[in-house]
Order: C-alpha cells, then structure tokens, then sequence
C-alpha cells in the first residue's frame, strides 16, 4: 500500500508540474490534483507503517510546520479578510502544504529518492524545453517588459501557453534545477552526459526570460558551486569564460535589463526601482495590521484597497508580512532555519563515509546551493503559497533521515 501511495504521489507531480488539467480538460472536470491528493490521503491512513513513522513526522521541521498551520487557522477571525482566506486561499495553501507532509510519509528509502528526484527534475526540464523549442520553432516569447516608462517593450521568454508562469517564473524553474544537474551529473560519467548536455539550453533560456533575479540568483549558484568544489581555479575559470561568451552573446536590449540592476543610466532602471518601491509600499501596508496581517493570501488584495494595485511587490517577506504580521514572519523564518538545519546535519553525517553515500552526499550538496540560491531569490519573488519552500523542506528531513540511518551501524 505505501508503494502505491508512492506511485499515486509521483503522478499527482506530474499533473501538478506539467498542468494536466489545463492541458485535458477531462481532468481539469474531475479536478483531477485534488483526487490524487483524496486518494493518497485515504491510503495514508489505512496504512500502519506511515501512522507510526514517528522518526518522519516528530522532528522540529514538522513541529514549526503545524506550529505554522494552527497559526493560520487562529488568527483566521482576526485578519482583515477572513472570507477571502477561508473561500479562496485555503485551498491552493493545502495543495502545496501536502508537498511536506507527502515527500516525508512517502520516501522512506534512497530508491524511492532517486525516483522521485527523477520525475521532479524531467517534469522541470519539460517546463523549460516547451517554450524554448516554441520560442526557436515559432518566435513565441510569451511575455513582455516595458522600457523608458512604458515607451519601448522587450520581449520575454515565459512559460507555455498551459503552464502559468511568468519570465521570472520560469528563471526560477531553471535556477532550481541546475545545481541538481550539475552534482547528480557528478556523480558518474554516464550521469554527466545525461544531466550536463541540458545545462547550454538551460542558460539559453534563462537568457531569453531578461530575468534580473534570475541572473543573480545563477551567480549564487555558480558561485556556491565553486567554493564547494575541490577544483576551484579550474570550476572558477570555466565559469568566467563562460560568463564572458555568454555576455557577448546578450543582445543591447537584454544587456541593458541586467546591467540596470546597479546601472541608472538604463533603459531598464525604472522597472528595477519599482521592485524597490513597491517593498516600500508592501511595509507600509503591512502596518496596518502588523501582527496578524491580512489573511492567507489576500496581499494582492491589500494592495489594491491601499494603494489601487494588486500587483505584487516580487518580495517573499514582505508577502508574508502582509498576510500573516510579523508573528507569522518570525514562524516561517524559524521554518526556514530548521530546513537549513536539516542539510546541514545530514552533510556532516554524510561526510564520514561518502563514498558509500554518492547520491544521497551530491544531493546533499546540490540542496544547500539550491537553499542559498532561494534565500536570495525571495528577495525578488513571492511564495508563501507556492510549493517550493514545502517540498525542499520535506526533502531536508527525507535526507537527514536517510543520512542517520546510514551512518548508524546495523545489528549483527
């Protein structure tokens, strides 16, 4: 029954990444994710092993998580919007709250690990693959950025037409998944011509998105990647030419919009000091309810009462400031703090023999650049209600757990 479970979960992240029920409309009829979720859900719980699986459930990553989740529901009357929370909000929270709960009950050994890795990493690269193969076989950009206050426009490469997200959107797509192809391809050399043959079309697209957060979030990864590694004058050196090749190859445009993220003689600057601004705004807003905030997703809402724009600010904290105050702030950064932990603490245990842990010790690594890469990256992007946070935060104690469990001697 858990391996079905297992199997059920692998498909509900296909639907949820690939956006099944966009792409059927069948699916899309029979709402098709939240069955998956019913019906893992109903298999959990006839399920002995996971009820008991109190070395998954009872750590302090899940303890801050429901600590996290009581909070919601309590300051629920107390929040400026309640309705909006309870008939709009909750359930898309659910839908990536499971994420946690499911990674830690469900991957319970390395194979099932390396198996979901595997699918969450081919159902990334079919995200990025589809508009870039769209965008060289048909000229689709999917989006756009407005220049000299809204005088000239950019094109910007986006999701496909059935995934939902923005350039920005899809720059992360792309920064998260690279230090995964570049440690798993480490690991041996038919792994490095699978998984380093993608990255060129990777930094191609990431190119093509004009993503400003995306380009510094690609110089942490790079640059964690290089203090990490044993060959650091030749992983520096190959970094920097390619940098520089890569650079050369920007057209004026696209050069202008990174180069304005320190340079006000752009034509790019202004949509920059926007970002700025509107953090500004989104702290002002958040003082009118600072330690509750304003419900679970209702920041698009706070702005457009206060300030007659629902557009958001691109920024994670300042998100979570509007909708939960600063008590739900101090909990998720307390959320935060236990996933680094986690990586950590596996790393090091990981360490003391890892030739017989390669996967679980590369993965290890390519979590901990991932966690860098993402801290700076919710500088400039929302996600409170996203999946992200969840499932990396699942997968810490996945690998802490498969880390202890190996490093403790098995009795004879």
């Amino acid at each position: 029954m858990n391996y079905i479970s297992f199997i059920l979960y692998l498909i509900f992240n296909i639907s949820f990444f690939l956006h099944l029920p966009a792409r059927v409309p069948f699916l899309g009829v029979i709402r098709f994710d939240l069955l998956l979720i019913a019906i893992v859900f109903l298999t959990l719980l006839v399920t002995k092993k996971n009820r008991t699986n109190e070395k998954g459930v009872n750590n302090s990553t899940s303890i801050i998580l429901i600590i996290l989740i009581c909070y919601i529901i309590i300051s629920i009357p107390f929040v400026e919007w309640p309705g909006s929370v309870l008939k709009k909000n909750s359930l898309n929270f659910i839908k990536v709250i499971i994420f946690y709960y499911y990674t830690i009950l469900l991957i319970d050994t390395e194979r099932k690990l390396k198996a979901y890795m595997a699918i969450f990493l081919i159902c990334q690269s079919l995200r990025v693959f589809e508009p870039l193969y769209l965008h060289i076989t048909e000229g689709y950009w999917g989006d756009k950025a407005s220049m000299m206050a809204g005088e000239e426009f950019m094109s910007r490469l986006a999701g496909a037409p059935s995934d939902v997200i923005n350039p920005n959107g899809l720059a992360f797509v792309i920064v998260s998944i690279i230090p995964f192809f570049y440690y798993v391809g480490s690991i041996s050399l038919r792994n490095g011509i699978i998984y380093f043959l993608p990255l060129p079309a990777f930094i191609y697209a990431l190119i093509l998105t004009a993503s400003r957060s995306g380009f510094l979030a690609l110089i942490v990864i790079l640059s964690g990647i290089a203090i990490k590694s044993q060959r650091k004058v030749i992983v520096i050196g190959i970094i920097v030419i390619g940098g520089l090749i890569a650079f050369a190859s920007l057209t004026a445009d696209q050069r202008d919009r990174y180069v304005s993220v320190y340079d006000e003689n752009t034509k790019n600057y202004g949509t920059s000091q926007g970002r700025t601004q509107g953090i500004i705004e989104d702290l002002k807003i958040a003082l009118n309810k600072p330690l509750v905030g304003h419900g679970l997703g209702t920041s698009p809402e706070a702005r457009f009462h206060s300030i007659g724009s629902s557009l958001l600010s691109h920024n994670l904290y300042t998100e979570i400031m509007l909708e939960l105050g600063l008590i739900g702030l101090i909990i998720f950064l307390l959320f935060m703090r236990s996933i680094v932990v986690n990586f950590y603490a596996a790393l090091k245990k990981i360490k003391e023999n890892p030739m017989d842990n390669a996967y679980l010790f590369n993965i290890a690594h390519a979590m901990q650049v991932w966690f860098a890469m993402n801290i700076l990256f919710s500088f400039a992007s929302y996600g409170l209600s996203t999946y992200a946070w969840y499932l990396f935060g699942g997968l810490s104690v996945v690998i802490k757990k498969l880390a202890d469990e190996k490093s403790t001697p098995k009795e004879v």
